[in-house]
């Protein structure tokens, strides 16, 4: 594979994906302009949290 590809898809989920709602919920505890480690972290939280209540809802927890 090409190291250009997995960069790019990469670089794409990190923007697109796991850094804006990092920024929304960041955004909801009234910081004005969170930084992009915070967003990143957050945006990590924020969906191992979404996976975790959708397995817990397929194993009917």
């Amino acid at each position: 594979m090409d190291d250009d590809f997995i960069d790019d898809t990469i670089t794409f989920l990190v923007n697109r994906v796991i850094t804006p709602p990092g920024q929304w919920v960041l955004e909801q505890f009234s910081e004005r302009r969170p930084n992009e480690i915070a967003s990143l972290f957050t945006g990590i939280a924020f969906w191992a949290f979404v996976v975790f209540l959708v397995f817990a809802l397929v194993l009917g927890w």
